[in-house]
């Protein structure tokens, strides 16, 4: 199976894509695209930026009939070769997206390529029509200067691609992983801090997990010159977008980066590979309803944040200036009132990534990670950590790909708890049920050394 994909006219943002397949005679091809993407639990409906989609066979075109507003299909009425021709509309970028202009060519494959009925485990050739001066950021193996390789159709669409020709390349070496940063835009930060931040905290991540099962790993950043955050993990890579790019030469933009690059690293273990069983596999032609945003999202927060405070990154000063934000991000909001957070991911399909009404949820992100940090303090009474509970995590289901459910978790948080009543009663009230968890952190706190209070802005 063999994608071309070439750019004939870049400023006019659209890729013109060619699939070629080998079809037996008489076999019905179901060509199902994508209506969402790995870690944005919405509907973003793909299929609206497809352009003439045709199908040829040996004998010339061949009648595609569409069957639902992101399904094709055709029948292949003799052996041979087949081509489905079409063009995508590439004019979103963000971490998630696909963009092209006459400097980048920047791909998320999940937007456009197409999974075939019982055939997703088939290898896959991608062919980039590039210009001989690009280079390519991508975790697929290169075949040559601009072929890559997947070895099937789930590999394909997590390994977003980067190409163009002024594209900054490093790399660091933590045990025995090349950690490479791809970045592309104007650099205004000092290249040997970045890369030495970003070895400390990788080397804290993989200390407390035991291990990175991978060769290489790739940070592909896009710097913006307008204002941007947003990060998307995958198996063997990460894309971030931030802006405004001169930002960055200074503590301020240098903190969004660790803090985005810390959060995405550590979906390599959480949610990418320990994964609720939900999204395990990942079923793209629907939605896929998950009660476990606490810990693929909230956990990654906070985990993400410790491991700044760990690697030295924060001061403990400023680690918990970040704590403060939480709080201020998190009950800025009465939607702790009204909904819990098992409930809140649910509707991840209908709201989860906008404001929504008035006081309705509460995040997956910012409510997650202030219940992590309360479960965090709680075990250690019994001193253990919540990164314990997340190797125990990885070792259960992660390396084992087995998927959990949110019990599991609560499990393992019990497993390693000094009161296992009140822990049950945490759960009860706080992730199943909408207990006051601000006031909670106050009683909770002191045991740290800690305070919180509320201050009239």
């Amino acid at each position: 199976m063999k994608y071309t994909i070439s750019t004939p006219i870049p400023t006019s943002q659209i890729l013109d894509i060619q699939l070629e397949f080998t079809c037996q005679k008489e076999e019905k091809i179901h060509l199902q695209l994508p209506a969402w993407r790995p870690g944005r639990y919405e509907i973003a409906n793909y299929a609206q930026f497809i352009r003439k989609l045709e199908v040829s066979g040996p004998d010339g075109k061949v009648l595609a009939e569409k069957e639902t507003k992101d399904t094709w299909s055709f029948f292949a009425a003799k052996n041979g070769n087949y081509k489905i021709s079409y063009s995508f509309h590439a004019a979103q970028l963000d971490a998630g997206g696909s963009w092209l202009d006459p400097e980048q060519v920047y791909i998320n494959f999940i937007n456009f390529c197409f999974s075939i009925s019982g055939r997703t485990n088939e290898k896959i050739i991608v062919k980039l029509e590039l210009p001989q001066s690009y280079k390519i950021a991508c975790a697929l193996p290169l075949e040559d200067a601009n072929t890559l390789l997947a070895s099937n159709y789930q590999e394909l669409v997590d390994s977003p691609v980067l190409a163009a020709q002024y594209l900054h390349h490093k790399i660091y070496q933590v045990k025995s992983t090349n950690f490479h940063v791809w970045v592309h835009g104007e650099i205004y930060f000092d290249w040997d801090t970045v890369l030495k931040e970003f070895s400390q905290f990788t080397e804290k991540q993989i200390e407390d997990m035991r291990d990175f099962p991978a060769k290489d790993y790739h940070f592909i950043i896009h710097l913006l010159p307008f204002p941007h955050y947003h990060g998307v993990e995958h198996q063997f890579s990460t894309v971030i977008t931030l802006g405004p790019d001169r930002l960055f030469a200074k503590q301020e933009g240098l903190d969004r980066l660790m803090g985005i690059s810390s959060h995405e690293l550590y979906h390599f273990w959480n949610v990418c590979r320990i994964r609720p069983k939900s999204i395990q596999p990942y079923d793209f032609s629907k939605e896929a309803y998950l009660k476990e945003g606490l810990i693929a999202e909230g956990v990654t927060t906070y985990m993400g944040d410790f491991y700044l405070l760990k690697s030295g990154y924060y001061s403990t000063e400023r680690y918990f200036e970040v704590l403060e934000k939480l709080m201020e991000r998190s009950f800025e909001s009465l939607g702790w009132q009204n909904q819990s957070i098992v409930d809140s991911s649910w509707d991840l399909w209908l709201d989860g990534y906008k404001a929504g009404i008035p006081d309705k949820k509460v995040s997956i992100y910012t409510h997650g990670a202030l219940l992590v940090l309360a479960m965090d303090i709680m075990l250690m009474r019994n001193g253990k950590r919540m990164h314990q509970v997340m190797r125990k995590m990885w070792e259960c289901y992660g390396k084992t790909g087995i998927g959990y459910e949110l019990k599991d978790f609560e499990q393992a948080v019990l497993d390693f708890a000094e009161n296992r009543e009140e822990m049950k009663r945490f759960f009860e009230e706080y992730v199943h049920d909408t207990g006051n968890l601000f006031d909670l952190l106050q009683d909770l706190l002191p045991h740290i050394g800690l305070s919180v209070q509320k201050i009239a802005s």
